[in-house]
């Protein structure tokens, strides 16, 4: 065997060479065991991999350990795994790195990179002590250090503080100041190299070749695209989205995420990927998720550059029709554009509009600019609704509605046609969506003319229109005798314990199918985080593990957890949850690891941002149910959509409900939701917590503005009452 170094200065083991002893072994047919399309090339410059490995080494990892690290986007298996190649010496590539670092200081030009080597030729005394003296002064020295108020000292003052506090304690320990010493040293040289690496490190420019930093069949591949240079790699992949690697033959996902992770890392010198838009989204967005009054990827217009697999928006305009459309895709006739509109105002108006629609969208930006997303999706779907209406049925502007057209429009409520009503799942801008999903009951009718008259008032104080053709119209009393929340929703002590039983028998707890059992976990996962936390749905499915903290209880951290939950009105509160129930999401974790097996890709993104519930099966429209790389998920952490939980807690309801013999228990069990898990923690916190501390518990624990709401729950728990009032029979 003989050494050969790389260009980058990587030490290797080779067979050996053409006319030594022994003899030569016959080369096999095809790639040999192992091979992997290269994607970097090899380099005989410095690059900022070889600093950061430099100084991860000198400050203490171990070196295959700061390889790994710091070269994972160079060196990796067929899964993306950062691996170290067959044959490396990494502790001689290690010490080959800081020589070369060193003699390139030395033949700089520049004062400062001449004295940083003279930090690195200082020696690093080595302490004398035992190495479990050694051991035990690091540790000491780590604690001292950190009980030192932040940012006071220097590294030198630090270094000279502690060898004080050691002659104050009359400290003698073997090994301390020896400590102290190596560390001061080893700081001096990390600093050293940071210098360094401003100014020898090379890094890749925009208008850097592509031959120069990508391996030989990737330049090749791009170029066949027409990119020649570093910069028309990122827009390249910016304007492909994420499965740009497709049309690279060889190229799989794994490899391609390197890359990528290569391009993010110089991302200050290149300019960063541009990952937005639908061709990176993980699925296709659904309605909720389509902001209005933007651009529309799958219908904006597209510029195709000759000699190019590629396109770009040739322009910010959107493909409007005539028609059943969206808001932002809707062709108002001139006509009705409201630029004449009858009780449009002669003086400017504070929304700087010109036209209805225009008027219309700044008023509902405005509720997205509070964070208020939930509202805007709320209020642009009546307001949608109406334009419509406004437009196909009463061939009049918005600024144009009188009253009687308003009355018209209430009536049409009342018994929406079939053409405007759609069950089809499709997204907004399918030619198949339709703005209305059924008839409306009375309450919805109601909703829908409140968010008009809103509307009608802002368009007023903001000058745009003289009245609110809404502000005469009576409500349908049918629909205005609700609660404003119905709070006795809840699960009572008998749905409890049916709910129990229930679980207990859950189907496929006991199966030897991994998917089935992890399923019926994640159900049983589900009821206990609703139940014991309050979260609403949208909480359970946007909240991530990341924020996982022990709590201060009392002045002392203790046993139990809480995460961070980002509520109604962009409001963040802290969210208490058990010990049993961290260990029934780890035991979920674990269950969607096992079935992911080594999709390097999505369990990376997972790890980024952990969900409380994540996805166990592919949707029904990928064909199969196991998810692979390919497969299209709501959300880039796999974390199971509002949508998802839903319909878990709805499956299990009905096959709860199938059980019971009573028509009655059967119609109670199969209005169960989220909101009802919700109430039921409500009630429960307010019965454990009987005072106006325990409401204002619970106004913390739901994330209540008001305080009212959290009342609410107080005053429509009919049961105390009905109680006390059996207990009442003054005659006998």
């Amino acid at each position: 065997m003989t050494a050969r170094t790389t260009v980058s200065g990587l030490v290797v083991l080779e067979a050996p060479a053409a006319g030594d002893q022994t003899l030569p072994l016959k080369k096999k047919r095809g790639r040999p065991v192992g091979w992997r399309m290269p994607t970097l090339a090899e380099l005989d410059r410095l690059t900022l991999e070889d600093f950061s490995f430099v100084r991860g080494v000198m400050s203490g990892m171990k070196p295959h350990v700061a390889f790994k690290q710091f070269y994972a986007n160079r060196h990796f298996d067929a899964d993306g795994k950062p691996v170290i190649p067959h044959g490396a010496e990494i502790n001689s590539h290690a010490e080959r790195l800081q020589l070369s670092i060193l003699a390139a200081a030395r033949a700089s030009d520049k004062p400062e990179a001449r004295a940083a080597a003279l930090a690195l030729e200082r020696p690093t005394p080595e302490p004398a002590a035992a190495p479990p003296a050694v051991a035990q002064a690091h540790m000491d020295y780590t604690q001292w250090a950190e009980s030192q108020p932040e940012d006071m000292y220097s590294e030198n003052e630090m270094v000279e503080r502690y060898k004080e506090y050691l002659a104050d304690q009359g400290a003698a320990a073997s090994g301390h100041h020896e400590v102290a010493d190596q560390s001061l040293s080893v700081n001096a040289k990390v600093k050293a190299i940071n210098a360094l690496q401003t100014q020898l490190a090379t890094l890749p420019q925009p208008d850097h070749p592509t031959k120069l930093w990508l391996a030989a069949s990737l330049v090749k591949a791009f170029t066949r695209r027409g990119v020649t240079t570093m910069a028309g790699v990122v827009q390249s992949i910016s304007v492909a989205g994420r499965h740009w690697h497709r049309s690279i033959k060889g190229l799989g996902p794994g490899r391609a995420a390197r890359i990528e992770g290569w391009l993010d890392d110089h991302a200050h010198s290149l300019g960063e990927l541009q990952r937005r838009g639908r061709h990176w989204d993980v699925a296709p967005p659904l309605e909720k998720a389509i902001l209005p009054m933007q651009r529309a990827p799958a219908v904006a217009l597209l510029s195709y550059t000759a000699g190019s697999d590629t396109a770009a928006s040739l322009s910010t305009s959107l493909v409007l029709r005539s028609g059943i459309a969206p808001l932002e895709l809707m062709l108002i006739p001139p006509a009705l554009d409201g630029q004449v509109g009858i009780f449009r105002t002669q003086t400017p108006n504070h929304l700087g509009a010109k036209t209805d629609i225009q008027a219309v969208g700044a008023w509902l930006n405005s509720y997205l600019v509070a964070g208020k997303k939930r509202t805007f999706d709320a209020y642009r779907r009546e307001v949608e609704r109406f334009y419509i209406w406004a437009v196909l049925e009463a061939q009049c502007a918005l600024s144009s509605i009188t009253l009687s057209l308003a009355q018209q429009y209430q009536a049409f409520l009342q018994a929406v046609p079939d053409c405007y009503i759609s069950t089809a799942r499709v997204t907004r801008h399918d030619p198949r969506w339709r703005p209305w999903r059924g008839q409306l009951e009375p309450s919805s009718q109601n909703y829908a003319l409140g968010v008009l008259y809103q509307m009608y008032q802002a368009l007023g104080k903001n000058a745009y229109v003289t009245g609110n053709p809404f502000a005469s119209i009576q409500y349908d009393a049918g629909g205005m005798t609700r609660h404003a929340m119905d709070v006795t929703r809840s699960l009572h002590a008998d749905d409890l314990y049916l709910v129990r039983e229930a679980l207990a028998v859950l189907p496929g707890l006991d199966s030897d199918t991994l998917r089935k059992a992890a399923l019926a976990r994640r159900t049983r996962l589900i009821l206990h985080l609703a139940l014991t936390t309050g979260m609403r749905l949208a909480e359970i499915a946007s909240t991530s593990l990341s924020s996982l903290a022990h709590p201060v209880v009392d002045g002392r951290p203790a046993e139990d957890w809480i995460v961070t939950v980002l509520g109604k009105g962009q409001k963040k509160r802290e969210v208490p949850i058990s010990e049993k129930l961290v260990n029934m999401i780890q035991e979920h974790h674990a269950d969607w690891r096992a079935l992911m097996k080594n999709d390097a890709a999505r369990i990376a993104a997972f790890d980024r941002s952990p969900p409380l519930i994540a996805v166990l099966e592919a949707p029904v429209r990928e064909g199969g149910r196991t998810i692979t790389d390919e497969t299209q998920l709501a959300n880039d952490n796999s974390a199971l959509s509002s949508n998802g939980l839903y319909r878990t807690l709805k499956t299990f309801f009905r096959q709860m409900a199938r059980k019971e013999r009573d028509a009655d228990l059967q119609a109670r069990i199969l209005k169960f939701s989220t909101h009802w898990l919700r109430h039921t923690f409500a009630h429960e916190v307010l019965r454990e917590n009987d005072s106006d501390e325990g409401l204002k518990l619970a106004q913390q624990l739901l994330g209540h503005a008001s305080i009212n709401t959290t009342a609410e729950y107080v005053k429509q728990d009919l049961s105390a009452k009905v109680k006390a009032a059996r207990k009442v029979n003054p005659l006998g």
